[in-house]
């Protein structure tokens, strides 16, 4: 925990390769091909991967996994703040907290599921880590899934979400190059469902230009810090439509912390994001009224258009947001507008679409528009 000593890693990182019970097998082999090619006889293990090549060789090795049918979860914890808020006096509670962090997420969003992880300490301590698993984050009485804990060295898997892990920390570390950066990148917009860091940070992980008219701190800081406070309040919320707008809106975040300026989240994005985090059979529907809608209400601020769904991050995201808006509300409100006069001019004011006191709001703006339109 003390990082100030000489090659004490600032952070400590937990990672799970999370793949369909049908492609294990596939995906097992194609670890195993890609093992054989660049560790001959010895484990995946990031560790062996120097620096000294100016990360060629690890840059090559992400490219072959880039091309594998997997997506992951990971954990990336700050010591030094765990230091600050007090800490963790023995290396077993705070092995089983970090761990539990991730099981509490892949438990809560997959009912039953088969974990192989990387076995830690004697024989002890995997009874006692696993009983703290059970107690700690078995979500119901319906939870079926188990945790097997494993030798790396006979799980090609394991090796995998090793060198994932270690990939991370070389990022975090910042002891990567630009060329590593922009391949762990692309690493993370194909195959990471999220990364999540504890204690929070809700930052952009590259940082952008900041003298781009493109970019503007203040809009992006606060978009995420309302983005925050909603999922700080709902994380732990068991409601279906809750769990499903908290997935969504970590996508977005993630998304908006990785992307560039003006990139979007399309439906179709989400909707394989939804189906990857356990959710099957959201419609694009539900995309819209369910989660966007009621994220909206909820003082989230997102983006929208025809490419899809952002976090904003400049000024234009928002104009993209009142374009999005204008075209479909305005025309609503004129075609609303015709009819109620049409109605009115033949009936002689006795028939109005919107007589009563129900809306006056749309009343008001209808006089409005008429007036502009006179």
């Amino acid at each position: 925990m003390d990082t100030s000593k000489k090659d004490v890693s600032k952070y400590f990182i937990v990672c799970a390769v999370i793949i369909d019970a049908d492609n294990f097998q596939s995906l097992k082999e194609s670890v195993e091909d890609l093992r054989k090619k660049y560790f001959q006889t010895g484990e995946i293990k990031s560790s062996k991967v120097r620096d000294r090549d100016n990360h060629e060789r690890r840059i090559k090795i992400l490219s072959s996994i880039l091309e594998l049918d997997f997506k992951f979860y990971a954990i990336a914890v700050e010591k030094g703040a765990l230091r600050k808020d007090g800490g963790f006096p023995h290396k077993r509670s705070f092995l089983k907290f970090i761990n539990g962090l991730l099981y509490r997420q892949l438990f809560e969003s997959y009912p039953a599921i088969k974990v192989y992880a990387d076995e830690h300490g004697g024989e002890e301590f995997k009874q006692s880590f696993r009983k703290y698993i059970e107690i700690n984050h078995k979500p119901d009485l319906f939870w079926e899934s188990e945790v097997n804990l494993v030798s790396s060295q006979d799980n090609t898997l394991v090796q995998l979400a090793d060198f994932l892990a270690g990939t991370l920390a070389k990022v975090y570390e910042g002891k990567s190059n630009q060329a590593l950066k922009e391949t762990y990148r692309l690493l993370l917009k194909q195959k990471a469902l999220d990364v999540k860091e504890w204690p929070t940070k809700y930052q952009t992980y590259f940082t952008p230009d900041k003298t781009s008219k493109e970019y503007d701190q203040f809009i992006h800081s606060h978009a995420l810090s309302k983005a925050d406070i909603f999922l700080d309040r709902n994380r732990n919320n068991q409601d279906y439509e809750r769990r499903l707008q908290v997935c969504i809106l970590n996508h977005l975040v993630f998304h908006s912390r990785l992307s560039t300026n003006k990139e979007y989240v399309s439906t179709k994005n989400l909707l394989a994001h939804l189906e990857n985090c356990g959710f099957m059979n959201v419609t694009e529907q539900a995309i819209r009224s369910t989660i966007i809608s009621k994220l909206r209400d909820n003082d989230v601020i997102i983006a929208s258009c025809n490419k899809g769904y952002k976090i904003p991050r400049c000024y234009e995201d928002l104009l993209d947001f009142v374009d999005r808006v204008n075209s479909l509300v305005l025309p609503l409100l004129e075609r609303l507008n015709k009819a109620r006069n049409s109605y009115l001019i033949a009936s002689k004011d006795d028939v109005d679409l919107l007589k009563g006191p129900n809306y006056p709001e749309i009343v008001d703006f209808l006089e409005t528009l008429n007036k502009k339109t006179i």
